[in-house]
Parts: C-alpha cells; structure tokens; sequence
C-alpha cells in the first residue's frame, strides 16, 4: 500500500480498534480523531473498498441485538502488520499553510475590520476545541483492554489541548490589539471628516 497516501491508514487504525461500519469509522473520525484529523465519507468508502481488494480489512454482515443485521469491517492478520510498519515509518511534514495568517500578513492598518472578525471566530473554535478536548481526556475508557493505549491518547489529546490553548491566548491578544488599532483608525477619519477643505 501506498504510504503517501493516509487516508487508508487512519481507516486501517481506527479497524485495529475494532470492528466497525463506514458510518461509525467517519463518526469517530469526527468526533475523536476529528482535533486533528477528518476524512470525508467520499474518502473513506475508497479506503475500505482498498483495504478489502489487498486483504488488509474483510468486510461481514453482524447482527444487533433486537435490530436488523449491519455490514462491518474488520482488520485482518495482514492489516495489522500493514499498520505496524505505517506506525514505524517517520511522518511527513506537512507544509505550513494557513490562508488566515497570509492574509494577516498582506493587511494594513487602514483595513483592520476583516481580521478582527477573523480572529473572534478563530477564538469561538478554538475554545469550543479546547471544550472537547477535555471533555474527551475526561470520557477516555481506562478498562483493561485500553491500558495499553491509553498513554498514547492521553499525549495526543495533550498536543492538541496544548496548541488550542495557545491560539486562544494569541486570538485574545490580538483581537486587543485590533480593537486599539480599530479605535484609532476611527478617531483618524472623525478629525479628517471635521477638517476644513481650506486647510
């Protein structure tokens, strides 16, 4: 398999927790995995579609208690040696893109309105980010079966905490900022307004 590509591997891992539909692996990338990774259901079917043509996953019909029969996907003995050697491999860096903060960059201090509605809406996100994530630490199951994994979820969730922290106090502190840079372009145009056209 590829290794360019990741969106087979965070469907792979998310098998390798167990047996699952596309509908709970795109749930729980969302609600999980979603502080810092999201797949589309447009890219996870192809996964699963890819996983089971290499005999990475298999897919089999399982039965709900009271309920009607649901396909699922499971990993395979090969799956899991396929993940081992992607959770071995070094990650790519990702390149540094964040059009917010170019555009940051290219303003002026005569056009401050833009970024300041930026930046309070990157402070709404990233406090309900900061909610969630500590609410996950919080609900995180500690049973027997997770030991060994628990110490890995716990320094993940602790990355993301710690970077969304971080952009609220640089949102605050901008957004102070802005709100200065707001009150003296007002007073600017209030005299140029008040100036005679003689002078």
């Amino acid at each position: 398999m590829p290794s360019a590509r990741t969106s087979p591997f965070s469907v792979l891992g998310m098998l390798s927790l167990g047996a699952r539909s596309g509908y709970e692996i795109r749930r729980e990338l969302s609600e999980e995995a979603g502080t810092f990774w999201s797949e589309s259901y447009g890219q996870i079917y192809p996964a699963l579609r890819e996983l089971s043509r290499k005999g990475l996953a298999r897919r089999h019909a399982a039965r709900r208690p009271g309920g009607p029969a649901r396909c699922v996907h499971e990993i395979t003995p090969k799956g899991r040696e396929a993940l081992r050697r992607w959770l071995a491999e070094p990650p790519r860096a990702a390149p540094p893109r964040n059009e917010m903060l170019l555009k940051f960059f290219f303003s002026d201090r005569d056009a401050v309105d833009a970024p300041a509605v930026w930046a309070r809406a990157l402070l709404a996100e990233e406090t309900e980010r900061l909610r969630h994530v500590r609410r996950m630490k919080e609900q995180l199951p500690r049973g027997p079966q997770q030991r060994r994994s628990i110490r890995f979820w716990m320094m993940t969730l602790e990355y993301v905490e710690r970077r969304s922290e971080a952009t609220v106090v640089w949102c605050q502190r901008t957004i102070s900022t802005l709100d200065l840079m707001q009150e003296a372009l007002a007073r600017r145009r209030t005299a140029a307004q008040k100036r005679s056209p003689l002078e």
